[in-house]
């Protein structure tokens, strides 16, 4: 290799080495643009202080999810929305999330402005052991509205729940809970459920059952869709008779296991396809996603594939799940879920850590809502996102009006009246 062509690599090798640090150093530049872009500059600066005290203790990655195409921002978050259910009504919408009795707002448009309207269920059935009730749904079932549950019960360890259902004439009246729980396994301590989970397959854990889903096909059979509690974790069936309620007895399927999480089922018929939603993951980290997978055959999802519908890559929201289908004002189908906010730092939470547990920057899951699409295939796609409307402004505190008060005649001296009876009329109007 003559000493010109030495020369020549090197000068190569060097304008590579050179051109790939300022890549990497535009990349960068361009994510913490981003970051900026997203946060405020207050709740950025608490950002990189806690990023350097992580790296500086522990050497853990610290990175934050900045605003993405679609730009989602949360339709109510004064307050928390976990696991929603919305459903239209002749006032608007009303919306029921976890927590206890039930939280309960309504709005006129989905956008909102929501506003607090007392809990659902200010009475407790006489089987579970606290109020506090997770990913409830509420549905208009023949004329009456419906409200599936799940509640905490005596018999299965620390935060096992059965599910229940209560009723009501109007979705923003008190719900009155049926005394018979509709999904509930046998080694509870309730009166015998509807279904009592009795071919549960071997290897699953003989735990609680949640986040309760009803789903109509087109042929008019009632079905009610609910996760098993610990981990493997399944989705499972079980038809419901013509009142939705728990008269008889019947047993489920399942539809789906996973050897992690998978929870919040939601579903919906296309054409031939049956489209089924859930969650997975931790709730609390910014890595619970919401996914699909589609069957023509609604009891065999053996061959479905899974896939991604709304994660925090796609969204730049941290923890996109809980979601629940819906229909908008023109009957376009709607998707509602939560996500982690952290008022603390002016919008998004980020990344690096569990919300649940470490409770950091005021976090909370807002409640977000999505127009979806669907391909040819029948895949879900999210459209756009639903902005936010917010309240009006609070009226001006109107100006006091002076009051006016008598004030005490004094008697003109001798000739002053004559005086003032002299003057013109005109001046007199300029002075006052």
């Amino acid at each position: 290799m003559t000493a010109c062509t030495i020369l020549t690599v090197l000068v190569l090798a060097t304008t590579l080495v050179a051109s790939g640090s300022a890549s990497g150093a535009a990349k960068q530049r361009a994510r913490k643009a981003t970051d900026a872009h997203w946060v405020s500059q207050k709740g950025l600066a608490k950002i990189q202080r806690q990023a350097a005290h992580r790296a500086a203790h522990k050497g853990a990655r610290f990175r934050s999810y900045s605003q993405r195409i679609l730009g989602a921002q949360p339709v109510l978050s004064y307050r928390g929305a976990a696991d929603p259910t919305v459903a239209r009504y002749a006032g608007g919408w009303v919306a029921i999330s976890t927590g206890p009795g039930a939280p309960r707002a309504i709005a006129p448009q989905p956008g909102g402005p929501w506003q607090n309207i007392p809990s659902a269920l200010t009475v407790q059935p006489t089987w579970a052991i606290s109020g506090r009730y997770w990913a409830s749904d509420l549905v208009e079932v023949n004329g009456t509205w419906h409200l599936y549950f799940s509640a905490e019960v005596a018999g299965l360890g620390i935060d096992g729940r059965c599910i229940g259902v209560a009723t009501a004439a109007d979705p923003t009246g008190a719900f009155i809970p049926d005394e018979r729980p509709l999904v509930c396994p046998k080694q509870a301590n309730t009166p015998a459920a509807y279904d009592r989970i009795k071919r549960r397959p071997k290897g699953m854990p003989r735990a609680g059952v949640i986040d309760p889903d009803y789903f109509r096909d087109k042929g008019g059979h009632q079905y009610l869709l609910y996760r098993t509690q610990s981990t493997p974790s399944s989705i499972r069936m079980v038809e419901l008779p013509d009142s939705g309620l728990p008269r008889g007895k019947a047993r489920s399927t399942e539809l789906v296991r996973r050897g992690g999480v998978i929870e919040n089922p939601t579903m919906l018929r296309r054409g031939r396809q049956y489209v089924l939603l859930t969650s997975e993951g931790d709730f609390g980290e910014c890595s619970y996603k919401t996914t699909f997978r589609r069957s023509s055959k609604l009891g065999d999802w053996s061959r479905a594939r899974r896939q991604v519908l709304v994660d925090s890559r796609k969204s730049g929201l941290c923890g996109p799940g809980g979601a629940d289908l819906g229909r908008g004002a023109n009957g376009e189908p709607m998707l509602w879920f939560h996500a982690w906010t952290c008022p603390e730092l002016g919008g998004n939470c980020p990344g690096g850590h569990n919300y649940d547990r470490d409770r950091l920057y005021d976090a909370r899951r807002s409640l977000f809502a999505g127009v979806l699409r669907f391909t040819s295939r029948q895949s879900p796609r999210i459209k756009s996102y639903v902005a936010p409307i917010l309240p009006p402004p609070p009226p001006p505190t109107p100006t006091a009006t002076p009051s006016t008060t008598p004030s005490t005649t004094v008697s003109p001296k001798p000739g002053q009246q004559k005086a003032e009876k002299q003057k013109p009329a005109g001046r007199a109007h300029s002075a006052r």
